[in-house]
């Protein structure tokens, strides 16, 4: 039996400030920092084999915290790197409705052919996103594994296990920021959720809204 577990980085100042983050980097807040502290003593006792994460700093330093002592190693994977915004990267939502308003409606009524500027469009973002988590139950297999990745990533993950379609709305539902989710995999490749965007760990010690 293959185990999966995958996780969201910790907030981000980018995150607080609601930008539009895609490949750029954003420090960790000190609420994202203690997130991920938290997820590290909520699997503790989970012997993980490898931890995969993407090479963006936010996700790579969740990734570091979230290890703790275990003696596991860390491996990139630029396949789980969140979708490129490309031109709209660092930007507010409402900087770019008054500066591209015509341009980022059109994307948001049809993400899956409209790029952003210089950037990916969701189904290309998908294929990338589907392509690299096969490739992990391939690789490790019966192994236990944690994903560290983005919210979009996530979601695209999240599609491909429960077999339906991305939606094109599909930013305003992505998992919290260091919550826990587990699928297991067996020998024919059928994939059971366990658990899904599970933030118990979160609760008591840290305001989590």
């Amino acid at each position: 039996m293959t185990t999966i577990y995958f996780t969201r980085h910790g907030e981000t100042e980018w995150n607080k400030q609601c930008r539009f983050q895609g490949s750029k980097n954003s420090e960790l807040t000190e609420k994202g920092i203690l997130a991920a502290e938290l997820l590290a003593e909520r699997i503790e006792d989970i012997d993980l084999d490898i931890i995969i994460s993407s090479p963006l700093k936010r996700a790579y330093h969740t990734a570091e915290i979230v290890r703790g002592s275990k003696k596991v190693d860390i491996i990139e994977s630029s396949g789980f790197m969140e979708i490129n915004l490309g031109d709209f990267e660092g930007m507010l939502y409402d900087e770019i409705k008054i500066n591209s308003n015509e341009l980022i409606k059109k994307i948001e009524a049809d993400p899956f052919n409209n790029s952003y500027p210089n950037g990916e469009n969701l189904m290309g973002f998908y294929n990338r996103v589907e392509k690299t988590f096969i490739n992990i139950i391939e690789n490790y297999k019966n192994k236990k594994s944690l994903i560290v990745a983005h919210g979009g990533t996530l979601k695209c993950i999240e599609s491909y296990i429960r077999k339906k379609q991305i939606t094109k709305d599909w930013m305003k539902d992505v998992v919290y920021n260091c919550s826990l989710s587990c699928v297991v995999i067996d020998d024919n490749k059928n994939i059971k959720e366990v658990f899904y965007n599970d933030i118990e760990h979160l609760k008591g010690k840290l305001a989590y809204n």
